[in-house]
């Protein structure tokens, strides 16, 4: 007689394991798995596997035609297909649990969107005002509150007027607990920050984005945190690393990879581009230089980022930024120390730009579902039976 799996190991053991794309469609083959797949229990199981996994990492590429793509980077051979577009030119600014914050354009909007179960619930529309230098956000999980968030910082100039060099930065908080966006600070900055930068997510709710000390002449990482919704204390950068303009080294970019930040600092006495990881969130002493990069072309672009790890072949995927207008997307050979290859992704050869998230059954909160109704689930899976 041949042996068969015991369904509490399958139910326990395999299925969670597996990726979301895959758990969703499994909901049809029969009331039990339906059941168990939509449990809130089953769903935290999988969400616990997911984010200390290293894998089942997905990318959301941005192609040249202004769509956003979905691809698994643990299922090469599974081709990349297109997500829902709720209008022009989409762009991620954000994602926590396997959930991304997608602000589009005519129609302008913000959507929240869970790309493997389709669940999706449109933001009220809070337009940004006439005259602004920077318009940033950020999305992540107040578990205090059981509420996702989404922060938005704008700097704008109120006054009209060649000469007025007033700035006000307002800074607002949206929940989709009370569906409601929330004033949390309007005063004038002391620091500057860049128009095109996403909040660097870590343990879920702290966000933090790069900002330049005009007192001081350097950069600071400033954190907010969502469940105080307030601000907190910078985050310590590396004594190396002096962020001076007069310095020997250049911030080019900071993000998270792999659940901690990091720093990508243009060497300009040797050269290169450094990576930088900090171990132990908050612990100065725990920043290290991951790798170096060498290569001229990398080092000669404006912004470098590391957005996914393939530890096998010791390669990471790099999101650069040439100029204003051109991006480009490489695997770079650590060992090596040489670009593997370019960023083609199962024949996605013209993608512009890649953010990285983690699947997830998690249902947005409210949301509605994109295709498939609850009814038509359940009728899958009684048709199934």
């Amino acid at each position: 007689m041949m042996a068969t799996t015991p369904s509490e190991i399958i139910d326990n053991g395999i299925l969670p394991r597996l990726p979301a794309k895959s758990l969703s469609r499994f909901k049809c083959v029969s009331k039990k798995w339906l059941a168990l797949i939509s449990s809130p229990e089953f769903i935290h199981q999988h969400l616990t596997y997911a984010a200390n996994s290293t894998s089942n990492h997905l990318l959301i590429l941005t192609k040249s035609d202004h769509n956003l793509y979905l691809f698994n980077i643990d299922m090469p051979e599974t081709p990349a297909f297109k997500l829902p577009s709720f209008g022009i030119d989409p762009l991620v600014v954000g994602s926590c649990n396997g959930l991304l914050c997608i602000q589009s354009y005519r129609p302008y909007c913000l959507v929240v969107l869970n790309p493997s179960t389709g669940s999706y619930k449109e933001i009220p529309t809070l337009l940004p005002p006439r005259r602004y230098s920077a318009l940033n956000f950020g999305f992540g999980y107040d578990f205090r509150n059981d509420d996702y968030k989404v922060v938005r910082i704008v700097d704008r100039s109120p006054s009209m007027g060649f000469l007025s060099h007033r700035v006000d930065r307002i800074v607002h908080v949206y929940s989709l607990n009370s569906n409601s966006w929330e004033v949390i600070e309007w005063i004038p900055p002391q620091d500057s920050m860049g128009g095109c930068q996403n909040g660097a997510l870590i343990n879920n709710h702290l966000l933090h984005w790069k900002f330049w000390s005009l007192q001081e002449g350097k950069y600071r990482i400033r954190c907010f945190d969502l469940c105080e919704k307030q601000w907190t204390n910078d985050v310590p950068l590396p004594d190396c690393m002096i962020m001076s303009s007069n310095s020997h080294s250049r911030l080019l970019d900071f993000g998270v990879l792999d659940g901690c930040l990091y720093l990508s600092d243009k060497n300009l006495e040797q050269s290169v581009v450094d990576i930088w990881v900090m171990n132990e969130y908050g612990v100065k002493q725990s920043w290290v230089k991951l790798f170096k990069i060498s290569d001229s072309s990398v080092f000669q672009s404006l912004r470098v980022s590391p957005v996914a790890y393939r530890s096998l072949s010791h390669r990471v995927l790099l999101r650069m930024t040439v100029n204003k207008t051109e991006h480009k997307i490489l695997w770079y050979d650590i060992k090596g120390e040489e670009i593997a290859e370019s960023g083609e992704i199962n024949g996605v050869v013209d993608c512009v730009w890649v953010d990285v998230c983690k699947g997830s059954l998690i249902y947005v909160p409210r949301g509605s579902q994109i295709g498939t109704t609850k009814q038509d689930e359940e009728k899958e899976a009684i048709s199934a039976t």
